[in-house]
Protein backbone atom coordinates (compact mmCIF):
# COMPACT_ATOMS: atom_id res chain seq x y z
CA UNK A 1 0.00 0.00 0.00
CA UNK A 2 2.80 2.52 0.62
CA UNK A 3 4.34 1.63 -2.87
CA UNK A 4 1.07 2.67 -4.09
CA UNK A 5 0.60 5.89 -2.40
CA UNK A 6 3.90 6.74 -3.42
CA UNK A 7 3.71 5.87 -6.97
CA UNK A 8 -0.04 7.62 -6.89
CA UNK A 9 1.22 10.58 -5.49
CA UNK A 10 4.72 10.65 -7.73
CA UNK A 11 2.56 11.09 -10.60
CA UNK A 12 0.36 13.79 -9.07
CA UNK A 13 3.29 15.68 -8.19
CA UNK A 14 4.73 15.68 -11.73
CA UNK A 15 1.64 16.85 -12.97
CA UNK A 16 1.17 19.86 -10.52
CA UNK A 17 5.02 20.96 -9.88
CA UNK A 18 3.52 24.02 -7.69
CA UNK A 19 2.58 22.24 -4.68
CA UNK A 20 3.81 18.54 -4.18
CA UNK A 21 2.29 16.37 -1.39
CA UNK A 22 3.47 15.68 1.86
CA UNK A 23 3.92 12.00 1.42
CA UNK A 24 6.44 11.06 4.66
CA UNK A 25 4.31 13.44 7.42
CA UNK A 26 1.48 11.46 6.04
CA UNK A 27 2.74 8.36 6.29
CA UNK A 28 4.68 9.09 9.74
CA UNK A 29 0.81 9.90 10.69
CA UNK A 30 -0.35 6.83 9.24
CA UNK A 31 2.15 4.78 11.67
CA UNK A 32 1.42 6.67 14.36
CA UNK A 33 -2.35 5.84 14.17
CA UNK A 34 -1.68 2.25 14.01
CA UNK A 35 0.99 2.56 17.12
CA UNK A 36 -1.98 4.12 19.09
CA UNK A 37 -4.52 1.38 17.81
CA UNK A 38 -2.24 -1.23 19.27
CA UNK A 39 -1.19 0.61 22.75
CA UNK A 40 -5.43 0.68 22.70
CA UNK A 41 -5.57 -2.60 22.70
CA UNK A 42 -2.23 -3.79 24.42
CA UNK A 43 -1.30 -1.11 27.00
CA UNK A 44 -0.66 -3.04 30.60
CA UNK A 45 -2.84 -0.31 32.25
CA UNK A 46 -6.38 1.67 31.64
CA UNK A 47 -4.15 5.29 31.94
CA UNK A 48 -1.98 4.36 29.22
CA UNK A 49 -4.74 2.80 27.46
CA UNK A 50 -6.89 5.54 27.63
CA UNK A 51 -3.59 8.27 26.99
CA UNK A 52 -3.63 6.36 23.65
CA UNK A 53 -7.17 6.91 22.91
CA UNK A 54 -6.43 10.81 23.10
CA UNK A 55 -3.25 10.28 21.19
CA UNK A 56 -5.15 8.69 18.39
CA UNK A 57 -7.66 11.20 17.79
CA UNK A 58 -4.93 13.81 17.69
CA UNK A 59 -3.25 12.02 15.05
CA UNK A 60 -6.14 11.27 12.93
CA UNK A 61 -7.15 15.11 13.49
CA UNK A 62 -3.84 16.57 12.46
CA UNK A 63 -3.51 13.91 9.29
CA UNK A 64 -7.28 15.07 8.17
CA UNK A 65 -5.89 18.67 9.12
CA UNK A 66 -2.88 18.18 6.10
CA UNK A 67 -5.41 16.52 4.18
CA UNK A 68 -7.67 19.47 3.88
CA UNK A 69 -4.18 22.03 3.28
CA UNK A 70 -3.45 19.11 0.45
CA UNK A 71 -6.66 19.69 -1.17
CA UNK A 72 -6.75 23.33 -0.63
CA UNK A 73 -3.60 24.05 -2.46
CA UNK A 74 -4.39 21.64 -5.48
CA UNK A 75 -8.09 23.21 -5.49
CA UNK A 76 -9.84 19.87 -5.57
CA UNK A 77 -9.91 16.03 -4.45
CA UNK A 78 -7.31 14.09 -5.62
CA UNK A 79 -6.27 10.10 -5.36
CA UNK A 80 -3.76 10.85 -2.92
CA UNK A 81 -6.10 12.58 -0.40
CA UNK A 82 -8.68 9.76 -1.04
CA UNK A 83 -5.84 6.75 -0.70
CA UNK A 84 -5.01 8.27 2.32
CA UNK A 85 -8.56 8.51 3.54
CA UNK A 86 -9.45 4.74 2.26
CA UNK A 87 -6.40 3.89 4.79
CA UNK A 88 -8.12 5.96 7.84
CA UNK A 89 -10.89 3.70 6.74
CA UNK A 90 -9.09 0.67 6.95
CA UNK A 91 -8.57 1.81 10.95
CA UNK A 92 -12.41 1.56 11.33
CA UNK A 93 -11.97 5.69 11.56
CA UNK A 94 -15.01 7.87 10.48
CA UNK A 95 -13.59 10.47 8.04
CA UNK A 96 -16.14 12.21 5.34
CA UNK A 97 -15.71 14.45 2.71
CA UNK A 98 -18.25 17.16 3.67
CA UNK A 99 -19.47 18.69 0.30
CA UNK A 100 -20.91 22.08 2.37
CA UNK A 101 -17.38 22.78 3.65
CA UNK A 102 -15.65 21.41 0.92
CA UNK A 103 -13.24 19.49 3.35
CA UNK A 104 -12.69 15.98 5.11
CA UNK A 105 -14.24 15.63 8.55
CA UNK A 106 -13.34 12.95 11.09
CA UNK A 107 -15.61 12.08 13.66
CA UNK A 108 -14.20 13.00 16.64
CA UNK A 109 -15.47 9.63 18.40
CA UNK A 110 -11.56 9.14 19.86
CA UNK A 111 -12.02 12.20 21.75
CA UNK A 112 -15.66 10.97 23.18
CA UNK A 113 -14.21 7.87 23.82
CA UNK A 114 -10.99 9.62 26.13
CA UNK A 115 -14.50 11.40 27.88
CA UNK A 116 -16.28 8.47 28.47
CA UNK A 117 -13.38 6.91 30.28
CA UNK A 118 -12.00 9.48 31.81
CA UNK A 119 -14.05 12.61 31.95
CA UNK A 120 -12.45 14.47 34.83
CA UNK A 121 -8.71 13.18 32.56
CA UNK A 122 -5.67 15.43 32.38
CA UNK A 123 -6.92 15.56 28.50
CA UNK A 124 -10.65 15.88 29.22
CA UNK A 125 -10.70 19.88 28.89
CA UNK A 126 -8.82 19.58 25.59
CA UNK A 127 -10.99 16.81 24.21
CA UNK A 128 -14.39 18.50 25.00
CA UNK A 129 -12.71 21.51 23.41
CA UNK A 130 -12.25 19.81 19.97
CA UNK A 131 -16.02 18.25 20.14
CA UNK A 132 -17.11 21.85 20.82
CA UNK A 133 -15.46 23.52 18.32
CA UNK A 134 -16.43 20.94 15.53
CA UNK A 135 -20.16 21.26 16.52
CA UNK A 136 -19.65 25.05 16.18
CA UNK A 137 -18.29 25.00 12.89
CA UNK A 138 -20.32 22.41 11.44
CA UNK A 139 -23.26 23.99 12.68
CA UNK A 140 -22.55 27.67 11.14
CA UNK A 141 -23.51 28.77 7.69
CA UNK A 142 -22.61 32.11 5.88
CA UNK A 143 -25.51 33.70 7.66
CA UNK A 144 -24.91 33.43 11.72
CA UNK A 145 -28.34 33.82 11.94
CA UNK A 146 -29.48 30.57 9.77
CA UNK A 147 -29.52 27.64 11.67
CA UNK A 148 -26.96 24.53 9.76
CA UNK A 149 -27.27 21.11 10.32
CA UNK A 150 -28.77 21.84 13.96
CA UNK A 151 -32.22 23.24 15.74
CA UNK A 152 -33.01 25.06 18.62
CA UNK A 153 -32.72 22.24 20.73
CA UNK A 154 -29.73 21.36 19.53
CA UNK A 155 -28.10 24.49 19.86
CA UNK A 156 -29.52 24.97 23.24
CA UNK A 157 -27.31 21.91 24.07
CA UNK A 158 -24.14 23.44 22.45
CA UNK A 159 -24.19 26.44 24.70
CA UNK A 160 -24.97 24.51 27.73
CA UNK A 161 -22.03 22.57 26.77
CA UNK A 162 -19.98 26.05 26.14
CA UNK A 163 -21.25 27.52 29.67
CA UNK A 164 -19.81 24.36 31.55
CA UNK A 165 -16.71 24.60 29.70
CA UNK A 166 -16.30 28.04 30.33
CA UNK A 167 -16.99 27.42 33.92
CA UNK A 168 -15.05 24.06 34.62
CA UNK A 169 -12.05 24.87 32.73
CA UNK A 170 -11.62 28.59 33.16
CA UNK A 171 -7.60 28.67 32.78
CA UNK A 172 -7.80 26.43 30.16
CA UNK A 173 -5.57 28.04 26.90
CA UNK A 174 -8.83 27.72 24.69
CA UNK A 175 -11.32 29.49 26.76
CA UNK A 176 -11.31 32.35 25.08
CA UNK A 177 -12.82 30.83 21.88
CA UNK A 178 -15.27 29.32 23.63
CA UNK A 179 -16.30 32.40 25.04
CA UNK A 180 -16.30 33.28 21.85
CA UNK A 181 -18.52 30.25 20.15
CA UNK A 182 -20.89 31.40 23.24
CA UNK A 183 -21.31 34.44 22.21
CA UNK A 184 -22.15 33.88 18.39
CA UNK A 185 -24.63 30.95 19.48
CA UNK A 186 -26.69 33.23 22.26
CA UNK A 187 -26.55 35.35 19.26
CA UNK A 188 -28.34 32.67 17.15
CA UNK A 189 -30.77 31.58 19.42
CA UNK A 190 -32.04 35.02 19.92
CA UNK A 191 -33.14 34.91 16.49
CA UNK A 192 -34.67 31.73 16.38
CA UNK A 193 -36.54 31.32 19.69
CA UNK A 194 -40.23 32.16 19.11
CA UNK A 195 -40.74 32.67 22.93
CA UNK A 196 -40.62 36.15 23.67
CA UNK A 197 -39.65 36.47 26.77
CA UNK A 198 -36.66 33.42 26.14
CA UNK A 199 -35.52 35.87 23.11
CA UNK A 200 -35.13 39.04 25.08
CA UNK A 201 -33.38 36.90 27.67
CA UNK A 202 -30.81 35.94 24.94
CA UNK A 203 -30.39 39.06 23.38
CA UNK A 204 -29.30 40.51 26.55
CA UNK A 205 -26.93 37.85 27.08
CA UNK A 206 -25.56 37.99 23.30
CA UNK A 207 -24.82 42.19 23.48
CA UNK A 208 -22.82 41.41 26.88
CA UNK A 209 -20.79 38.28 25.86
CA UNK A 210 -20.10 39.81 21.88
CA UNK A 211 -19.05 43.04 23.74
CA UNK A 212 -16.96 41.21 26.04
CA UNK A 213 -15.04 39.40 23.27
CA UNK A 214 -14.54 43.12 21.42
CA UNK A 215 -13.21 44.19 24.10
CA UNK A 216 -10.98 41.45 25.25
CA UNK A 217 -10.58 39.13 22.18
CA UNK A 218 -6.71 39.03 20.99
CA UNK A 219 -8.09 37.66 17.67
CA UNK A 220 -9.07 40.08 14.97
CA UNK A 221 -11.37 38.17 13.50
CA UNK A 222 -13.67 37.38 16.56
CA UNK A 223 -13.50 41.12 17.22
CA UNK A 224 -14.91 42.22 14.05
CA UNK A 225 -17.49 39.24 13.92
CA UNK A 226 -18.48 40.11 17.21
CA UNK A 227 -18.74 44.01 15.57
CA UNK A 228 -21.13 42.42 12.80
CA UNK A 229 -23.32 40.72 15.06
CA UNK A 230 -23.99 43.92 17.98
CA UNK A 231 -24.64 46.13 14.78
CA UNK A 232 -27.47 43.36 13.59
CA UNK A 233 -28.55 43.29 17.00
CA UNK A 234 -28.99 46.76 17.43
CA UNK A 235 -31.57 46.75 13.87
CA UNK A 236 -34.73 45.99 14.27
Amino acid sequence: MRRALTAIALGLALAAPASAHDIERAEALLRDIAEHRRAIAEAPTDSERTEAVFRLGDSVETLVDAVNTDVAAHGARDLFAELVVKRLHGHGLSVTWAPRESRYVYDLAAFQEYLRRAPRGLRAPEASFRLIARRFYATLGPDPSALVETDVAGLLRAVADQERFVREHATHARVGTVRFFLAVDQYRLARNLTDPVKRREYERRARQALQQTVERSPETFEVRAAQTLLEALRRP
